[in-house]
C-alpha cells in the first residue's frame, strides 16, 4: 500500500511537471523509428508530447510492466502479444492464463452448472434452478436474487450478515456498502465502521473518527462539507 501511494504521488508530481504547449512539436527533434531499427512495436506519435513516433519494448510473460504507471510519462514497453499487465502485481500475465483462472472461479463454475442444468427435463431446466450473476473476473456480484428476496453476497457467493431487500424494491440496491464492510472484516483490521443501509447500500454519510462528510452510493466522498460527529444533523447530504 505505500509503495502504492509512494507511486501515485510521484506521478501526480510528474504530470503536473510535463505541460505539452500548442507549439511544443516545433521545438522536437525526432530521431528516425523504423520497423528495421526497433525491436518491439513502432507506434505513431506515441513519443514525447505526441510529437514523434516511439519504439515500444514488448515484454515476455513475467516482466515488470509497471513502467507505464506515471502520469504524462510515456511509456517505452508494453506486454507483447497473448499478455496483458496484471494491475495488482505490475507483471505481464498470460490472456490464457487469466481466462482459465477466471473459468474457474466460483461463480463462473456455478454458473457451468446452471447451464448444464438447463439440459435436463427435456430442455425446460431443474425446476427452481437460478442463474448466478458473476462479475467480468468470475467471481459473484454482490446483488444476487432468488425468489421475491435480494441478498448481498461475498465475491465467493456467502450471505453477508442480514443485508436484504424484496425484489421489487431492489431496483437501486447495490450492495456496495455490504461488499466493503465484509471484505474490511475478512482482512483483521478493526476500528472502521461503515454507516450501511438494510439493503447494504452505503447511507448518504459516513464518518471516520469524529469527522463526517457526504458520500455517494460507491462510497466516495462528495462536496467538501464535513462536520463533527456531534453535528451529523447539521450535515446537508
Amino acid at each position: 500500500m505505500l509503495k502504492l501511494l509512494i507511486c501515485f504521488s510521484l506521478a501526480i508530481v510528474v504530470s503536473e511537471a510535463i505541460v505539452c504547449l500548442p507549439n511544443q512539436c516545433a521545438t522536437v527533434r525526432c530521431a528516425a523509428v523504423t520497423e528495421d531499427t526497433c525491436n518491439g512495436l513502432v507506434v505513431q506519435n506515441g513519443g514525447f508530447c505526441g510529437c514523434c513516433d516511439a519504439c515500444k519494448e514488448l515484454l515476455i510473460e513475467g516482466a515488470y510492466c509497471g513502467s507505464g504507471f506515471l502520469l504524462g510519462v510515456p511509456s517505452n514497453s508494453q506486454c507483447g502479444k497473448g499478455l496483458h499487465c496484471d494491475p495488482h502485481t505490475m507483471h505481464c500475465v498470460s490472456d490464457a492464463h487469466v481466462q482459465a483462472v477466471r473459468e474457474t472461479a466460483p461463480c463462473a463454475a456455478a454458473h457451468q452448472t446452471y447451464l448444464a442444468s438447463q439440459q435436463t427435463n427435456g430442455g425446460f431446466g431443474l425446476l427452481g434452478a437460478v442463474e448466478p450473476l458473476c462479475d467480468e473476473n468470475g467471481f459473484y456480484q454482490p446483488k444476487q436474487c432468488e425468489g421475491s428476496v435480494c441478498s448481498c453476497v461475498s465475491k465467493t457467493g456467502r450471505d453477508i450478515l442480514n443485508y436484504r431487500a424484496d425484489i421489487w424494491q431492489s431496483e437501486d440496491m447495490n450492495c456496495q456498502c455490504a461488499r466493503d464492510q465484509q471484505e474490511y472484516m475478512d482482512t483483521g483490521l478493526i476500528g472502521r465502521f461503515f454507516y450501511c443501509t438494510p439493503n447494504g447500500n452505503y447511507q448518504n454519510h459516513q464518518c471516520l473518527g469524529s469527522v463526517c462528510h457526504c458520500i455517494d452510493n460507491r462510497g466516495q466522498m462528495v462536496g467538501t462539507q464535513t462536520v463533527s460527529i456531534g453535528d451529523l444533523a447539521k450535515l446537508s447530504c
